[in-house]
């Protein structure tokens, strides 16, 4: 059974090397969209239909954004 420092040195590690992962992904991201960019000529984000797959042009997408309720009672 491991020791008490040795679980908090795993701990350490593992968060390290986390972190060293999540750098490199965003860095991957950077170079994919930095590429889109070139290639589309525009943001890769708007080149999306607003992102999460909703055509924000429509008057579906309209309808619903006028019928719904606002949050600002939320805080």
């Amino acid at each position: 059974m491991k020791g008490k420092d040795e679980i908090m040195i795993s701990a350490v590690n593992l968060e390290r090397k986390l972190l060293a992962l999540e750098r490199e992904l965003h860095s991957i991201l950077d170079m994919v969209r930095e590429e889109r960019l070139k290639e589309l000529g525009e943001d890769v984000v708007e080149a999306s239909s607003g992102a999460w797959g909703y055509d924000v042009d429509s008057a579906e997408f309209v309808r619903g954004l006028r019928g719904s309720k606002r949050l600002d009672w939320i805080k």
